[in-house]
């Protein structure tokens, strides 16, 4: 060891000598070098410590070098640190020696491009320096970046100068409310005066003033892009330019004023227009408007960014810099030097506070230190000034899946006037730090400052966010993940889905974990791509992705719309990626996925389940791109003959027409039979436009209809459009008899989604409607009335809510309207309301007669609030004959796992589905054969707990009345279930109960009486299992058990006819009569007897006379016995 450290101490000798020169006079220009790619000079200079290399720079002109991309990475290393067979090590301009982990550039450039190497930058507390890597780094690769102490002792490091100014900066104003207030004296100007600045306008519309001075003092402004000069009271009156300026350029614009000879506007220094002496005055802004008098302020403060005078109005747009007032005497002029910070200083040290705008470079890149985002890190303890702009980034890779992003903040508290100033905006974009007017998504919050943001398919690229508020951040904890998509199966591993061939018999086993995968190979655009699951039994999920897998979510519920856009697709929101993905969670097999506008290439189909699913049939449907998706390519339509199915999305209209005869008494256009959203236009001998059109249905979905009477003969147009999709629906146009509307006044009962259409009145009559909600309310009620001609305005009524006693507090009356109304100044009107119960009264008043109008009502029923006894129960609904039994459930589960049908399931076809130890299975296998049969498994899935859990699981919570008619294997006491007394089973009551509950059920002992099946002789007979005599009778019915009842009545014949033998003899003796008389008489009388006692035994524990001893053997026994066959002829 000792050898080994003498060996390394030698071999780094000569870096030591080396390393730095003694004194900043030994530093020297060793290169230099101009950039081909930005016209900039660079200059190498000898090894030394970071902070000798950035004096050096100062002195030559320049900082040490900023590197703004990758390109000037590469060039920077491959320029000047290659040096023959040795990589020198180059000092950059970044350091975070001021605050540790804030890391800036040598001349204030924002820090955005970085090119950290392995593990870096360190935590050391004295590396705060940072360097280009050479060679023998270790794991750090040559030419990516590493942080140092200032003047590291190990090998010499070289500075690399940048010649040029430092960072410029600018102050960035979103034209809302940024401003900056400059409540200082300003000079005499003594009848002259100069404005100028440079300008960056975001938007020319409005006025927008660059400064105002008092009340309607002095002032420069632009009025819809010309310049104007604030002159007097009236803004109207002010002089303006004879040109406009351009948005979003830098342009210097200038105004000269002389009050004794006139003014002159300059656009980049070039005149743009004289001012009359007349309108060329100073005003001194104490003009004492009602605004500065009404709020008692004094009115005298200079404003940067928009107007004086108390008006809280006309804010700039866009980036302002270098602003100068002044004249041959004195000047005020702001720079924007600070780069950070609340406040700015101008040229005579007066302060202005700044209000909301940004800092930023010319080019509008914000001024900020930029977090990275790291997948899967949490970052804690964020915090930012009111105005200050915090920096994010995310780098994301190719082939990523999704990315979900959360922000919030721990310092927020609700109060309601705070929470109504709080202002947050928070933009993002792809590749480029993004601003209020250029960005690819707006960030909406939530209950003060909470963000959570799911993308899915981005592409890849560094994803910039900023964030902004005019209020402090105190506390930010901000998070992202993101997952890259899995590598598909290769395509001749999966299933290729044709258009409109079915692939039958699909199955996925339970708790698998398994997928099943599919492909479509798209050779041409389809205006919409389907494919839907259905038949067999379980329940099987549907998921496709153009490109790539599609990426399943862990809770099925990724349609949630508080998550998702606002789309039929299930993805998420989208920058920069594609959108060709879609996902189906309904219950069942029933599952549909759609790609519309589907572009060539390979989709990737997924079907996925929780709990298994089989026979399913999967099938892909293609609906090509349409021909008539021009007006000179309509499609004849028949009468009464339905056309389609066609699909269509955002962007792809479709043309009909129909020729219509004369004398047609109605005309009818109808949509039917598919899904989405769709609209219809339709116009006479032209055609129709979104917004030119003589009929029109807006209607929600995709069933529009229009209808009319006595149409004019002649070709009808008709376009079929959509602002998000419609599915595989019909169009059909037919000639109908007249529709004639009636109304008697009174008011007409609307009903959920229901349209009633064909509405006519004059003008002024009014028309009544209803909606009787009864005990339920309604969420998002939304009234249309749309189509026809004329102009009416819709009311809507509703009652007004007590929320007293609502869960035990006051929450006062309904919040919100009562009376609502909507009046375009057409037939098409809307009224949203978010809550609503018990009646709502609906009014249309026709300004003009109406015809051919429709009106519909949509809801969502919920309950209503409170805890009120609530109506009178109705009848009990009846028991359910779809919900599935124990036994029933047994049944299917072991179909399912009998995978040879040999009628048991072995331990390797149910580890197919399930890993199961050996103990578990022989739980099961009670007779321990190593097979589990069907009453086995039975027996487990029949216990009283599993029998309550797969019950309740299909019927949720449900009455005591109900569950008492439901037929149960085992026994239950619902009174007792339910634990709060109000005759209602909920799951929480269920599962208190089923802890405890007893099984009281064996399908290994059908009758119940303890004696299990294989050892009940009577296993249908509760009252018997045994048989000691083997007879075919029970033990409990036999006379005596152990002997057989044929002996017993075959030895009671024989006793009683040697009784009766015995009896004559002695009646004979006794009697001495004819001895033939007795003889005949005798025989009558012991073949009664014998019968007697066959028939009907009257000895001591004699069976019943439900058993019948055998007296004949009739032979095997009879299916079909005729009817009118006696006893008697079975004698015969």
């Amino acid at each position: 060891m000792l050898l080994t450290a003498l060996m390394l101490l030698v071999s780094a000798s000569p870096f030591v000598s080396v390393s730095s020169a003694d004194n900043i006079e030994e530093i020297e220009v060793l290169e230099t070098v101009v950039n081909p790619n930005n016209n900039h000079t660079y200059h190498l200079l000898s090894p030394s410590s970071w902070s000798d290399a950035a004096s050096v720079a100062r002195s030559l002109g320049g900082f040490l070098v900023t590197v703004d991309d990758s390109d000037e990475d590469e060039w920077i290393f491959d320029t000047f640190a290659v040096d023959n067979d040795t990589t020198r090590h180059l000092w950059i301009g970044l350091s975070d020696h001021q605050s540790e982990g804030d890391f800036r550039w040598h001349d204030g450039t924002p820090f955005t491009y970085r090119n950290w190497g392995d593990g870096q930058p360190g935590d050391g507390d004295d590396e705060d320096y940072v360097h280009i890597t050479g060679t023998n780094m270790g794991s750090i690769e040559p030419a990516s970046w590493n942080d140092l102490e200032d003047d590291p002792q190990y090998f010499p490091v070289y500075g690399v100068v940048e010649i040029g100014e430092g960072a410029d900066y600018a102050l960035r104003f979103d034209g809302d409310d940024d401003h900056i207030m400059i409540d200082e004296e300003m000079p005499n100007w003594m009848g002259e005066i100069e404005i100028e600045a440079w300008v960056n306008l975001a938007d020319d519309e409005g006025i927008q003033f660059i400064t105002m001075y008092g009340d309607y003092g002095w002032g420069l402004y632009l009025n819809d892009g010309y310049l104007a000069y604030s002159n007097e009271y009236s803004l109207s009156k002010n002089p303006t330019s004879n040109t406009s300026i351009q948005t979003g350029v830098w342009t210097h614009v200038k105004v000269v004023v002389n009050s004794q000879t006139g003014g002159e506007f300059f656009i980049d220094n070039v005149s743009s227009g004289l001012i009359d002496v007349n309108k060329s005055q100073i005003p001194d802004g104490d003009f004492g408007s009602n605004d500065c008098f009404q709020s008692g302020e004094e009115c005298d403060e200079l404003y940067i960014g928009r107007m004086g005078a108390g008006c809280d109005c006309n804010y700039f747009y866009g980036l302002l810099d270098d602003v100068r007032i002044g004249n041959s005497y004195s000047e005020s002029v702001w720079m924007f030097t600070e780069g950070e910070g609340d406040v700015t200083e101008d040229s005579q040290g007066l302060i202005g506070e700044i209000h909301g705008a940004a800092w930023v470079m010319p080019d509008g890149t914000i001024i900020a230190q930029a977090i990275e985002l790291e997948n899967g890190e949490y970052y804690y303890d964020i915090s930012s000034n009111a105005g200050d702009t915090l920096l994010f980034f995310m780098e994301i890779p190719e082939n990523t899946q999704y990315v979900t992003w959360s922000m919030y903040s721990y310092d927020y508290y609700y109060d309601e006037d705070y929470y109504e100033e709080q202002e947050y905006e928070i933009y993002i974009s792809k590749d480029q730090i993004p601003s209020a007017w250029n960005h690819d998504y707006e960030v909406e919050t939530y209950y003060g400052l909470y963000v959570y943001e799911y993308f899915e398919w981005p592409e890849e690229g560094v994803y910039w966010i900023t964030v902004t508020s005019n209020v402090d951040i105190q506390e930010l904890e901000i998070s992202a993940y993101w997952e890259e998509a899995p590598e598909p199966p290769e395509l001749d591993e999966m299933t290729e889905l044709n258009d409109g061939i079915a692939v039958t018999n699909q199955r996925i086993n339970r708790n698998s974990g398994d997928s099943l995968y599919f492909y479509v190979d798209l050779q041409e655009d389809l205006a919409e791509l389907r494919v839907n699951t259905y038949d067999g039994r379980g329940d099987c999920e549907l998921h496709i992705a153009r490109g790539a897998l599609p990426f399943v979510d862990d809770w099925g519920w990724i349609e949630d719309e508080y998550y998702m856009s606002e789309s039929k697709s299930a993805s998420g929101r989208n920058i920069g990626g594609q959108d060709s993905s879609d996902h189906s969670y309904g219950p069942g097999n029933d599952e549909t996925v759609q790609i519309f506008d589907a572009q060539p290439g390979i989709y990737y189909v997924m079907m996925t389940t929780y709990s298994g699913c089989r026979d399913v049939t999967i099938k892909a449907e293609f609906t090509y791109n349409p021909d008539n998706v021009d007006p000179e390519s309509a499609v004849q339509l028949t009468d009464g003959i339905s056309y389609g199915p066609i699909s269509g999305f955002e962007g792809l209209d479709q043309y009909f027409y129909i020729d219509v005869p004369v004398g047609t008494e109605r005309l009818e256009v109808d949509l039917n039979n598919g899904d989405g959203e769709a609209k219809l236009m339709m116009r006479l001998e032209e055609y129709p436009t979104w917004t030119t059109y003589d009929q029109h249905s807006n209607a929600p979905g995709a069933g529009d209809k229009i209808g009319f009477n006595d149409p004019s003969p002649g070709t009808w147009y008709i376009l079929v459009g959509s602002e998000e999709y419609y599915s595989r629906i019909d169009i059909t146009a037919s000639f109908e008899e007249r529709y004639v509307w009636s109304y008697d006044g009174e008011p007409i009962q609307l009903f959920n989604d229901e349209e009633i259409g064909g509405i006519s009145a004059p003008e002024g009559e009014e028309l009544y409607f209803y909606i009787d909600l009864e005990d339920s309310s309604a969420m998002d009620l939304i009234i249309k009335t749309w189509g026809g001609t004329g102009d009416l305005v819709l009311y809507v009524e509703t009652e007004e809510i007590d929320w007293e006693d609502f869960e035990g507090e006051s929450w006062g009356r309904q919040f919100g309207e009562s009376v609502y109304e909507s009046n375009s100044g057409e037939a098409d009107e809307e009224i949203d309301i978010f809550f609503a119960s018990g009646r709502i009264d609906i009014t249309i008043f026709p300004y003009e007669d109406i015809d051919e109008i429709t009106i519909v009502a949509t809801w969502e029923d919920v309950g209503m609030p409170g805890p009120g006894p609530g109506p009178e129960p109705g009848p009990e609904p009846p028991i359910r004959d779809d919900v599935l039994t124990c036994d029933e459930y047994s049944k299917e589960i072991f179909d399912e796992f009998d995978y040879n049908s040999d009628g048991d399931i072995s331990k390797e076809e149910l580890q197919i589905e399930e890993e199961i130890s050996t103990e578990e299975f022989e739980e099961i296998d009670v007779n321990l054969d190593g097979v589990i049969d069907q009453m086995e498994l039975k027996s487990v899935m029949c216990n009283c707990e599993n029998e309550l859990y797969l019950t309740f699981s299909q019927l949720g919570e449900t009455s005591v009345e109900y569950l008492s008619g439901v037929s149960w294997k085992n026994d239950y006491d619902f009174f007792e279930m339910d634990y709060d007394n109000d005759m209602y089973i909920d799951y929480r009551e269920m599962e208190d109960y089923a802890e405890e509950c007893e099984t009281t059920y064996n399908p290994f002992d059908r009758d119940g009486d303890g004696t299990p099946d294989d050892e009940d002789a009577f296993p249908d007979d509760p009252d018997e299992d045994t048989d000691t005599d083997g007879d075919g009778i029970g033990d409990n019915a036999d006379i005596i058990a152990s002997v057989d009842n044929d002996i017993i009545w075959v030895s009671a014949s024989v006793l009683g006819l040697i009784l009766v033998t015995v009896l004559g003899i002695l009646f004979v003796r006794s009697r001495r009569g004819s001895e033939y008389a007795w003889e005949e008489y005798q025989k009558d009388r012991m073949s009664e007897a014998m019968l007697t006692q066959m028939v009907n035994p009257t000895s001591t524990g004699a069976p019943s006379n439900e058993y019948v001893p055998p007296a004949l053997d009739l032979g095997p026994p009879v299916e079909n016995v005729p009817e009118e066959m006696t006893v008697s002829d079975l004698y015969d």
